[in-house]
């Protein structure tokens, strides 16, 4: 509402009502609802490419059903098709050869400036409503919604400031242009409202005076009915932010099967947990873990049924284990925890002599209880499903009752033999409710977890399925995918190792040659009078090794994995070139004894660190997942992530 409230500040007051039609509301209301709602689409597939660093590629296939689209749906599509024909045709003419009809498919992050085309499953590009077209039809709906918004307020029929709005054309005007250059042009404003720039220094005259009597008229307005309009500034929100996707379909066929190239947008990874004073450490084990982790965020719609991650990488990187979390049970999750707050604060307040209370209180027990039982069988399955075992005593405050619940539940069955038999079990009591409401949000118990088990190779894949219509609460899913990766390419470091043995070896050779002692480092260290030999041999001796040596590129992800490689051939190098600038700036006795020794010292310590690190990495886990705090102890501590990204520019969290 902040960029609605700028542009009505800005934008001159039309002197005509700007073209914007009912019949285009209504469509633009409906793409909007298909859009979000996304009912008609079966499945989507994103396909996921990761080659380098902080780069990634996505392929986002649909599956779309027609019929699944609802009345209003079609009828919209159709009342569009009708509004698009720019020409008369005779009535045995209206009819083209093939129907089409046109259908939101996607809403793309105005971020992205990339072109998108949309092709059938014969690889045919569709044709696709243009942004300005699409912006336009919203800017009608938008307008339309906050119009029956306002009037269906009581204060409409009475004299008052909505009223006023109402009635009056040039306010009406002002907030039709307002929202048609915000949907339609492709810069927002982004500044604050009070700028001393706007709106502040006008001249007094009249005509600068009604105008500003008229924009406070509509700032006024959506001030005072902000609380009201919150759902509406969602829907703002998801206009302004992002682009509809709207192709046409052949409406002959009820399936269709769509891709296109979608854009990833890469973000920062999190400050990793932990004090300041072990960065240092932090950053060595990052450098030496040998796998390489990435994290994709999504937001998916909450009606989706189907939906499946398809991850690549490139040739000689497997994909070690992915795992797939959602909160789609986070609404539900969230109220089960108020109401046991709530029915912990009645049972405190509870009197046993009021017969109709306590059976009232029961049966509200017995429901939130069963919710709780369901919620935690749910989480079970998915550990199950996942071949983990749930960690002792996560879930032990809930789990104290749902099993106080089921053994309850036989008593109920049995024609309530016990009237009230939870409220009855001593170990039921207003603290165990709370404590549970407690564990409900610190234990996640609102994200589900999936973990692809196939083997480790170039590709991997997870997939989520909704359990039931039922379920569906919210307006939206979020997706995390952690991938961990490693080096499969069987090209061990032991080349590298080598190869800083063989430059520790030339240096140590060279040093004693010149010494004539095989102890070259203290005061029997000495030059030589054709330095210009030993320091071609001490550089080009390591520089042809080096060329040998197999090194990835530095930005892809294999040259991250073997990054710590790199760095050994470097401070080889480094060795080498130290040496040769001793003995090249003629140094002798004891200074050059100590730069020859820690030049050849060097490389074997972190040949010999790198070897034992490489070592320990073959007793560990092979890989750490991601995953929810109730599943968290037995999945391991959360490592490092390398990389993340995003399906939209914009986060909404």
């Amino acid at each position: 509402m902040r960029s609605l409230e700028e542009a009505i500040r800005t934008v001159p007051i039309p002197g005509a009502p700007p073209p914007l039609s009912r019949e285009g509301a209504a469509v633009g209301l409906a793409f909007l609802d298909m859009a979000l709602r996304q009912n008609h689409i079966r499945r989507l597939t994103e396909r996921l490419s990761f080659v380098e660093h902080g780069v990634a590629s996505r392929t986002t296939e649909v599956d779309v059903r027609l019929s699944l689209l609802d009345a209003s749906q079609r009828e919209a599509s159709q009342l569009f098709q009708r509004l698009s024909s720019r020409s008369e045709r005779k009535p045995e003419q209206e009819q083209p050869a093939t129907p089409t009809i046109w259908v939101p498919v996607t809403r793309i992050s105005r971020l992205s400036i990339a072109p998108i085309d949309v092709v059938d499953a014969a690889g045919s590009k569709l044709p696709r409503l243009t942004q300005y077209e699409t912006s336009r039809l919203l800017a009608s709906g938008l307008y339309r919604l906050l119009k029956g918004i306002l009037s269906s307020r009581p204060e409409s029929r009475q004299p008052s400031t909505v009223s006023r709005l109402l009635r009056e054309e040039q306010a009406r005007w002002l907030l039709q242009a307002a929202l048609l250059a915000l949907l339609t042009e492709r810069s927002r404003p982004l500044g604050e409202l009070d700028h001393p720039e706007y709106g502040r220094q006008v001249a007094p005259t009249v005509v600068a005076s009604e105008d500003r009597d008229c924009r406070e008229l509509v700032l006024s307005v959506l001030r005072d009915y902000e609380p009201q309009l919150d759902s509406y500034a969602n829907l703002l929100d998801v206009a302004l932010n992002d682009y509809l996707l709207v192709t046409a379909l052949d409406a002959t066929k009820d399936d269709h099967l769509l891709s296109y190239d979608a854009p990833v947008h890469p973000d920062r990874p999190g400050p990793a947990a932990g004090p300041r004073r072990f960065w240092s450490r932090r950053i060595w084990s990052r450098s030496t873990s040998g796998r390489y982790r990435l994290q994709y965020l999504a937001r998916i719609p909450a009606s989706l049924r189907s939906y499946h991650v398809v991850a690549e990488t490139e040739p000689g990187v497997h994909i070690e284990a992915m795992s797939l979390v959602t909160d789609v049970d986070q609404v539900r999750a969230k109220e089960l925890a108020t109401d046991l707050r709530t029915l912990a604060g009645r049972l405190r307040r509870h009197k046993p002599g009021r017969q109709t209370e306590t059976r009232l209180l029961e049966l509200e027990l017995q429901g939130a209880l069963g919710r709780l039982s369901e919620l935690l069988r749910t989480r079970q399955w998915d550990a199950n499903q996942a071949g983990l075992e749930l960690p002792a005593g996560a879930l032990r405050r809930s789990g104290r009752l749902v099993t106080r619940y089921l053994s309850a539940e036989r008593l109920v069955n049995e024609q309530d033999r016990i009237e009230a038999p939870l409220l009855s079990d001593p170990a039921l009591t207003p603290a165990s409710l709370e404590e549970a409401a407690e564990e409900i949000g610190a234990q996640q118990l609102g994200s589900d977890f999936s973990i692809e088990n196939d083997p480790a190779s170039t590709r991997a894949h997870a997939y989520w399925r909704r359990s039931s219509p039922r379920s569906v609460r919210g307006e939206h899913t979020c997706v995390t995918c952690t991938l961990t990766l490693r080096d499969a390419t069987g090209a061990r470091p032991g080349s590298v190792i080598s190869f800083a043995v063989g430059v520790a070896a030339t240096i140590y050779l060279v040093s004693a040659l010149l010494a004539g002692n095989p102890w070259p480092y203290g005061q029997s260290a000495r030059g030589s009078v054709n330095a210009d030999a030993v320091v071609a041999v001490l550089l080009l001796v390591p520089g042809f090794l080096y060329t040998r040596l197999d090194l990835p590129m530095r930005h892809t992800i294999l040259g991250h994995l073997r990054r710590l490689s790199r760095r050994l051939a470097h401070l080889s190098i480094g060795s080498a070139v130290a040496a040769s600038a001793a003995i090249a700036t003629g140094l002798h006795g004891t200074a050059l004894g100590v730069t020859l020794g820690l030049a050849t010292a060097l490389p074997l310590l972190t040949a010999g660190l790198l070897h034992r690190r490489l070592a320990r990495q073959r007793d560990i886990a092979p890989a750490r997942l991601s995953a929810p705090k109730w599943l968290l102890p037995a999945s391991g501590t959360d490592a490092p992530v390398d990389a993340v990204f995003r399906s939209t520019g914009w986060d909404h969290e």
